[in-house]
């Protein structure tokens, strides 16, 4: 559909090899709808069962900065998420996938701070490897989905246009 030079080559043609764009995008929108959602309320559980005593205790430093941050990320995953599911279900906002892009370098970043905060423990590595691996498959997924609709307006306008 835009393979022309003047536009961005598409880089996958089907989301995982069988699915279309459209499914593949819509179903990285729910996955990471559904992950972003356990792990908001996950780090949520933790911060009010595993550590109760942290909020009564006026002279401790407060709850751990992990949960925190992890709930933080978790509630910002679930709308950026939404967003993609509901850029794909109305398929005119390509628009509303821009979230998606800005927020997945940034979890990828906090993964790599993580890994270092960490000190390289081989599980952990090995788990944000491939959640990063995961995530930069989806960010191709949905930027191919983006440029298909992105330039297949483009396309409908050019043809339609002629000049006497």
């Amino acid at each position: 559909m835009a393979c022309r030079c003047k536009y961005f080559i598409k880089i996958l043609n089907n989301c995982c090899f069988c699915f279309s764009l459209r499914t593949g995008t819509l179903l990285f929108g729910c996955i990471f709808l559904v992950w972003f959602t356990y792990q908001c309320l996950g780090s949520a559980f933790m911060m009010e069962c595993i550590f109760p005593n942290e909020y009564m205790d006026m002279g401790a430093k407060g709850p751990p900065a992990a949960p925190k941050t992890t709930m933080i990320f978790g509630y910002f995953g679930i709308i950026v998420s939404a967003m993609v599911c509901i850029g794909v279900h109305n398929q005119n906002n390509e628009l509303l996938f821009v979230p998606f892009f800005v927020f997945t370098p940034l979890w990828i970043l906090v993964h790599i701070v993580a890994m270092i905060l960490y000190n390289f423990v081989i599980v952990i590595v090995v788990l944000f490897v491939v959640t990063i691996l995961l995530l930069i498959y989806a960010w191709i997924i949905v930027y191919s989905y983006f440029s298909e609709l992105r330039y297949a307006y483009d396309e409908d306008l050019t043809q339609r246009q002629t000049y006497i």
